[in-house]
């Protein structure tokens, strides 16, 4: 189900090449919508728009925005200009919808990467560490605990956004913010999801361009904004984090797992170790978890959890976040919950980043 309805653009908030966020009156009431300018060209305060408000009449974690899905009158359409990744491609994303749009797909024959790719190996990856996620603000905490170390030359950190949640990357703002500190070299997309420096048809291709193209030292995948839970065993978003791993592994990468840990959820089934890091481990072994609630697990599988390489290590004080975040733009935050209100959810993502600065990365030159 859809719901419609046409709106007035009142005024726009913001304009950037791929989104634009502006306040729509609908129906005599004032609303926040976003739109992507390299659909519809951009918009103008005036304009009639119809938008998709679906998610906030039901009242979605979406931030509280409608999308512009047409513009409507005489004006005509101009469309900004388009990146490499989105010119002279035949590969489609969002395909048979109405917003369907060809890109380059690093892999496809008119890309300059095209023979390379004709000749990737199954070792493709060479060791190289790739960390998976669950949940978007894993992306920001853990890039930034990684660069917290000033003693030794920058990494090259890959963000590839997985399926899990939002298809376009513009919706990020943490994006944005790690790519203008510095924290983020490159992005790639996948699948349907679009808008990175490279475009890919699947994760396999997104994690051999991450180190072929990119040259990249360490990779995170993790989803964009906007994942879904159901309260059920395996109806969560987070599932994807299985097949990843599979990937990772069968390119000849090292996965390391973030977990989802919490003491201030107030959900049963998230304190703790979250169910749905359970779950996912369930299925997987031989895979790196950087933790410091092992014996909870270790006290639910018995032995199976010497499969599992997990790391235990003392509470963070909280304080180091200050230093950490000190010059970045935006809030770090997980389910609306700040550093001090979750601190042993942001404990994790900086002991990750500890555990990939012990490593010799020599391997991969």
């Amino acid at each position: 189900m859809i719901t419609w309805a046409y709106g007035t653009v009142l005024r726009i908030v913001r304009t950037e090449n791929d989104i634009q966020e502006v306040e729509v009156e609908i129906a005599g009431e004032e609303a926040r919508a976003l739109h992507y300018p390299h659909w519809l060209g951009k918009i103008e305060a005036g304009e009639r728009v119809l938008l998709n408000t679906t998610a906030v009449l039901l009242g979605l974690g979406s931030g509280g925005y409608h999308f512009v899905a047409a513009r409507s009158g005489d004006k005509d359409i101009d469309i900004p200009q388009q990146p490499l990744h989105r010119k002279n491609g035949h590969i489609m994303k969002g395909r048979y919808t109405p917003f369907q749009h060809a890109v380059l797909a690093v892999e496809e024959p008119g890309s300059p990467y095209h023979e390379q790719f004709s000749a990737v190996r199954e070792d493709a990856l060479k060791g190289m560490p790739v960390v998976v996620g669950e949940l978007h603000s894993m992306l920001p905490a853990f890039a930034l605990a990684l660069h917290h170390d000033k003693s030794r030359s920058p990494y090259r950190l890959v963000y590839i956004m997985s399926e899990g949640g939002a298809q376009p990357l513009a919706l990020s703002e943490h994006v944005r913010a790690l790519r203008q500190a510095g924290k983020i070299s490159a992005v790639i997309t996948y699948g349907h999801v679009f808008g990175g420096d490279s475009e890919c048809i699947n994760l396999y291709t997104a994690l051999v361009a991450a180190r072929l193209v990119w040259q990249a030292d360490i990779v995170i995948v993790a989803p964009g904004p906007g994942t879904v839970g159901t309260a059920t065993p395996f109806g969560f978003s987070g599932m994807e984090q299985i097949a990843i791993v599979q990937a990772i592994r069968s390119l000849g990468g090292l996965p390391i797992l973030l977990p989802r840990v919490s003491k201030a959820d107030k959900r049963t089934r998230h304190q703790g170790v979250s169910h749905h890091t359970r779950t996912v481990l369930r299925f997987l072994r031989d895979t790196s978890l950087v933790i410091n609630t092992a014996q909870e697990l270790a006290d639910e599988w018995g032995e199976q959890s010497v499969s599992h390489t997990i790391i235990l290590h003392e509470t963070l004080p909280v304080k180091i976040w200050g230093e950490i975040t000190d010059d970045y733009a935006i809030p770090l935050t997980t389910m609306k919950r700040g550093i001090e209100e979750d601190a042993l959810f942001f404990a994790h993502m900086y002991y990750a980043a500890r555990f990939l600065q012990t490593m010799d990365f020599s391997s991969l030159l």
